[in-house]
């Protein structure tokens, strides 16, 4: 499981990313959201709450993308890309009533929290070094959820970076075995060495 570790700064982060800034992040949301609002595009939530009766709440599932982003924070993606990530929770939670039981007491969970560590629940949570302190609670607490982590954290690990659109944010070309293998299609093409 990934350690949080302290940035030198104060700040906790997972020890797999570097620093990041928030700002970019909100501002590139709040462009996300008023391209949405321009093209009447459908969120991810009012798609799962109208068309599946029983599913999670689109409140939940904005805690959910908001806590799957945090888990794996990167400035260059957009909120669109987590959606896709939580995509696969919801259609699970919307087959089986016991994932969709794990889902909703690790939300109120979360909600419930942030409200008593920050004033506002987890997805409102404006300060980031709030909500990661809220994560690190749901870690070390032995009420939480049981099975919430392990269950979001192993499914939007692979739905969130086995996204190809994800692939070229970070520079990865994709697999090289239908193109023949690297061996002999840039296996060699490296110039810094």
């Amino acid at each position: 499981m990934p350690a949080i570790v302290d940035s030198g700064d104060g700040m906790k982060i997972f020890h797999w990313t570097k620093r990041f800034s928030r700002r970019r992040f909100l501002a590139g949301s709040a462009a996300t959201a008023a391209i949405a609002a321009a093209t009447g595009g459908t969120s991810l939530a009012q798609e799962f709450h109208t068309s599946q009766p029983g599913n999670l709440s689109p409140g939940e599932i904005r805690t959910l993308v908001v806590f799957t982003r945090d888990l794996f924070p990167h400035d260059r993606l957009d909120d669109s890309y987590y959606e896709h990530a939580v995509k696969p929770l919801l259609e699970e939670a919307a087959k089986d009533g016991n994932t969709k039981q794990t889902l909703v007491f690790g939300i109120s969970w979360l909600t419930a929290n942030g409200k008593a560590m920050a004033d506002a629940p987890y997805a409102d949570i404006k300060d980031e070094k709030k909500r990661v302190a809220v994560i690190e609670r749901l870690r070390e607490d032995q009420s939480a959820p049981a099975g919430f982590w392990d269950k979001v954290y192993n499914t939007t690990i692979v739905s969130l970076y086995n996204q190809p659109e994800v692939w070229s944010k970070f520079g990865y070309e994709g697999p090289s075995s239908p193109q023949g293998g690297y061996l002999h299609r840039g296996f060699d093409d490296i110039n810094w060495l």
